[in-house]
């Protein structure tokens, strides 16, 4: 039995015996030439014998005759090939015999855009045609647009599933990305209706995979090579997700690590009008051409995005992160993931802002803090410190994250003190419109605390939580009571002794500390030592600050007489200095008490 199938252009005839249920879909290919036929074995293992005698006819040899030839099938029939006498050889014009000079015309012109697209098979198959120098620079010029979109243009995938598709006869092409371990199509191309489709972002509607390609990507994942599936004859793929498949290619799309981040794929259904085609090593080469040039275009988007990113970052890292520390971060994101670590926060408050907003009104009240925060948290930045929070009238501040700084509570301490220097330069400049003098309250402490994004996905907060945080807020309510502008915990008193300034070039490398006294804050079980940070540590405050704490420690070990009188002689010398006031009251209160054993911690009442 045989049967005539129109495959469009050429013809196929399957013969067999009736009682074979398949056929290999290649075998024998007969095309006319120019005085006669040639015949190819195309099949990729049977031997055939031809002519007279018969003789071998292997895999791959052509066979080209002017008269009758015979040739025996495996199954035992037997062909006859007759030429036809009508059948002219094609001549060349003698007098065309110049070759020293000749044009080819190509594809650049745009008024031939409307042409038939340019594809391989065509190419292969007319090997005659004298438009095929034309149709090599079509082919050429349709890679070329795959790499020249991939630079810098989202049409890229769109483009490369089409060019594929014109170019190897694919009834569709895809491009389908790999995330982790699941496929994607992004983008896709049908020839026979000259539709696209491309996925505009991650949250459109997926389209389904394509039948059939399971098994493909598969194969590709584990050779990691291109993949062409071309079944020996119809029947074998029955049952199969590969039924209606003709032919199918899959190349894959690599990273600079070589890692497999997608696939370039096509196929043909068994009705198309390209049925039977064969898709060869070279339609193949060129397919993993422009999987190339896709594969580019994916890492150059990539690299913009992370450029985009990094930009992104820091436009809205800027107000929270020295130039320095963002640096860092652009070279270790990890650095914002939560974690423990020992930081020093700071908490400043303004003093007097109820009044004042109350006379100038809120525009003006705006402008002010707007004024006041913006020269406050330069301190902050200058000190490479982590800007938190504003807080009502309150600035929050952090050292030590997210990257290590041995240092923090010494650059804390420094952007405390370059704050107190700013106060008089900011009341001069708003001196008209809030003649009251307004001040700062500043409490420091050092501790553990976790650190993180104490926001939300909404918001970014870069920040510290715990009872580290607590405790500086707790100082700076104390300032007020103590009646000075700068009070630190006495762990960062220590870290600083044990870890000074390390910061080029900042003005505050001789820290000067006056310890204060010993105290329990409001809500808090433990007892903490609290230290004044002097912001001008000349002879005079120095020559304080010693004759206090010799008092102060008189006092603490029951000596209540002599640091009362040691008092009383530096409150004579230093009216001002409340810290001194508020020690002879609590020593004359103690005595007058009569007490055996002193208390020498301060249990705080209020904020």
């Amino acid at each position: 039995m045989y049967a005539v199938q129109d495959l469009g252009g050429r013809y196929r005839v399957a013969i067999t015996p009736s009682d074979v249920l398949s056929v290999p879909r290649e075998a024998l290919l007969v095309e006319s030439e120019p005085g006669g036929i040639r015949i190819r074995n195309i099949h990729r293992n049977l031997t055939f014998e031809i002519g007279t005698p018969p003789r071998p006819f292997v895999p791959g040899e052509k066979f080209a005759c002017m008269q009758s030839v015979m040739l025996e099938l495996p199954s035992g029939f037997t062909l006859s090939f007759d030429v036809p006498t009508s059948v002219i050889a094609a001549m060349p014009d003698p007098d065309d015999n110049d070759d020293t000079l000749r044009t080819m015309q190509c594809s650049f012109d745009e008024s031939e855009a409307a042409e038939e697209p340019a594809s391989l098979n065509a190419f292969l198959q007319d090997e005659q045609s004298v438009d095929r120098g034309k149709m090599i620079v079509g082919l050429v010029n349709k890679a070329l647009e795959v790499v020249q979109k991939s630079a810098g243009s989202d049409e890229f995938l769109e483009t490369a599933a089409k060019s594929a598709a014109q170019m190897i006869l694919l009834d569709n092409a895809y491009v389908i990305l790999r995330d982790e371990s699941t496929w994607r199509v992004v983008s896709s191309y049908s020839r026979q209706q000259d539709s696209s489709w491309m996925q505009e972002d991650q949250e459109d509607l997926a389209m389904d995979l394509p039948v059939g390609s399971t098994q493909i990507l598969a194969r590709l994942l584990r050779d990691r090579q291109t993949v062409v599936f071309e079944p020996k004859s119809y029947l074998h793929t029955a049952g199969s997700s590969l039924l209606l498949l003709d032919r199918a290619v899959a190349s894959p799309l690599l990273d600079a690590e070589r890692n497999i981040i997608g696939v370039l794929y096509g196929d043909r259904k068994l009705a198309s009008d390209s049925n039977d085609v064969p898709i060869g090593d070279l339609e193949a080469a060129l397919l993993e051409v422009m999987a190339g040039a896709v594969s580019a275009g994916i890492l150059r988007e990539r690299e913009e995005q992370g450029r985009r990113r990094e930009q992104e970052l820091r436009s809205s890292m800027n107000q929270f992160f020295s130039p320095e520390v963002l640096s860092r971060l652009q070279k270790n994101e990890n650095l914002l993931e939560g974690r423990d670590a020992e930081v020093t926060v700071l908490f400043c408050d303004i003093r007097g802002f109820s009044l004042i907003s109350e006379r100038i009104g809120p525009r003006k009240t705006i402008q002010w803090i707007n004024d006041v925060f913006t020269t406050l948290s330069q301190c902050v930045l200058d000190t490479d410190g982590v800007l938190v929070d504003y807080i009502g009238d309150e600035l929050m501040a952090m050292w030590g994250a997210p990257d290590v700084q041995s240092d923090h509570a010494a650059r804390a301490c420094c952007a405390a003190l370059a704050m107190v220097s700013q106060i008089e330069t900011i009341r001069e400049r708003w001196k008209q419109v809030t003649p009251e003098r307004f001040g700062i309250g500043i409490g420091i402490n050092t501790g553990m605390a976790q650190v993180g994004n104490t926001g939300s996905s909404i918001k970014f907060k870069y920040g510290p939580l715990g009872n580290t945080v607590n405790i500086a807020s707790r100082i700076q309510g104390m300032t007020k009571q103590f009646g000075v502008t700068t009070l630190v915990s006495g762990s960062t008193q220590e870290s600083v002794m044990g870890n000074p300034l390390r910061t080029a070039g900042n003005v505050y490398t001789n820290l000067q500390f006056r310890r204060i006294a010993e105290v329990q804050p409001v809500g808090v079980t433990s007892h903490l030592l609290i230290h004044q940070l002097s912001s001008d540590p000349n002879i005079g405050w120095v020559e304080m600050r010693d004759r206090y704490e010799q008092a102060l420690n008189a006092y603490c070990q029951g000596r209540s007489t002599q640091a009362a009188a040691e008092l009383i002689d530096l409150v004579a010398a230093f009216p001002e200095d409340e810290p001194s006031l508020l020690l002879l009251q609590r020593v004359v209160d103690s005595i007058a008490a009569k007490e055996s054993k002193i208390d020498t911690v301060i249990r705080l009442q209020r904020k």
